[in-house]
């Protein structure tokens, strides 16, 4: 193995003390010779300074004035960086001692290699969480090779991969000088896919290191499936959809899959991608700047307006899919049910006898009853259904209002280049 160049950590924190202890103690006893570490803290609100202060006052803290997500807060510390190799971590890692080493083994090995990731365990440390990464199409989901397999050997060789988790990812800074730091339109989630995608279009390799290991916590930041990592998720996930992707087959091919898919979950993660449509248009200006910054290929007038117009309906097809009141309209009414018979032979003859006397002891009774519950539940079904028609009303308008500025701001764009091309005559 190459000798060892110094390297710089980096341990992006907001509100994981819990986890500092083990993950700062893993990482002073890494059997790499020269290498600085730094705790980064979005604000946190527990006692995480403090005790990093207390406990490990051999590490460099930095303090950032609020929680600025995982790429702002990282970027505070790669636009210092002053080795040539930085690593990005969670709080919630636990590393081997000879991690370091092995990670930063295929950069020194080959310069065409821009980004190293490493396989993380589940807290058993038996079972496999992340071998590298992959993305599906068309809507860019993200998947992670060796999920939830029991490691026996399985994802020992090194190969080139889409993406590494940001958790534990270590980036060459020639790389950084060349593409630029992480993106921070993004806040939290696929900050990591993003870059390493933008690695892989300047020409580098993104390589996964089998023999560098840690555990990954993974419960530090937001817990995985609630309201709150699903809209951030989905407002990253569709950030880097329109940073990255040929946008004819994010409207032939993204949106009919997303239309399909949101019939498809359940009302919580609905919410969470209407959430994120409706953040995504608001953004939109500044990701088709993103998208030509980092290489993206160039987009139309019409295609950029065929997409904030996918992205309304998309939003309009979550909020009108309420799930329980949608139920609820379609079975408000409470209908009597016939009899019926198992009893072979003679079971349509008992069912029939079974009808008569409850035609003749209770039908008129019980016909009162339905009446009364049916009207009942359509009065309950007619109030809920009021405040929902005036939200998907006021969705509508907010939405047509969002269009209605993005088309300004196209034709402020045009009236700019106008006048500049006005001024270069003038000055020529």
């Amino acid at each position: 193995m190459p000798a060892l160049p110094p390297a710089t950590l980096i341990v992006l924190n907001w509100n994981g003390r819990p986890f500092l202890q083990a993950c700062l103690t893993s990482l002073l006893a890494l059997d790499h010779p020269d290498f600085t570490l730094i705790v980064v803290d979005n604000a946190s609100d527990d006692d995480s300074v403090a005790f990093v202060r207390q406990q490990f006052p051999q590490v460099q803290l930095q303090v950032n004035p609020g929680n600025l997500g995982f790429a702002a807060g990282n970027n505070v510390a790669l636009g210092q960086l002053a080795t040539e190799f930085a690593v990005l971590l969670n709080p919630d890692i636990v590393v081997s001692p000879n991690w370091l080493r092995h990670l930063l083994a295929p950069l020194l090995a080959d310069e065409r290699v821009g980004v190293t990731g490493c396989k993380l365990y589940y807290p058993d440390g038996r079972l496999i969480q992340h071998a590298g990464g992959y993305v599906t199409l068309p809507q860019a989901f993200p998947g992670h090779y060796g999920l939830l397999e029991e490691d026996a050997g399985q994802h020992e060789t090194p190969r080139q991969v889409d993406y590494v988790i940001g958790a534990a990812m270590a980036i060459r800074r020639d790389l950084l000088e060349r593409i630029g730091l992480l993106d921070e339109g993004f806040f939290l989630y696929y900050e990591d896919t993003d870059f390493c995608q933008r690695a892989r279009r300047a020409g580098y390799q993104v390589v996964y290191a089998p023999q560098a290991t840690a555990v990954h916590l993974e419960s530090a930041i937001t817990r995985k499936g609630s309201p709150t990592y699903l809209r951030h998720f989905h407002t990253g996930r569709w950030r880097f959809l329109l940073k990255h992707y040929d946008l004819d087959e994010v409207m032939g091919q993204t949106f009919p899959a997303e239309q399909t898919w949101l019939d498809q979950v359940d009302p919580v993660e609905r919410w969470a991608a209407a959430y994120a449509y409706r953040q995504t248009l608001l953004r939109l200006p500044g990701i088709w700047a993103a998208r030509q910054a980092h290489g993206g290929s160039a987009t139309t007038a019409g295609q950029r307006r065929q997409v904030a117009g996918g992205l309304v309906e998309l939003r309009q097809r979550a909020w009108s899919a309420t799930g329980a009141l949608k139920l609820l309209q379609s079975r408000w009414r409470v209908q009597p049910q016939p009899f019926v018979s198992r009893v072979p032979v003679f079971g349509r003859l008992i069912a029939r006898l079974r009808q008569a006397w409850n035609d003749v002891a209770t039908r008129q009774y019980v016909a009162a009853l339905l009446a009364q519950q049916n009207e009942w539940n359509r009065l309950v079904v007619e109030e809920l259904s009021r405040p929902a028609a005036r939200l998907a009303e006021l969705d509508g308008r907010q939405s047509a209002a969002i269009q209605e500025m993005l088309a300004l701001t196209e034709e402020i764009g045009r009236l700019r280049e106008r006048v500049a091309a006005v001024n270069r005559v003038g000055r020529g």
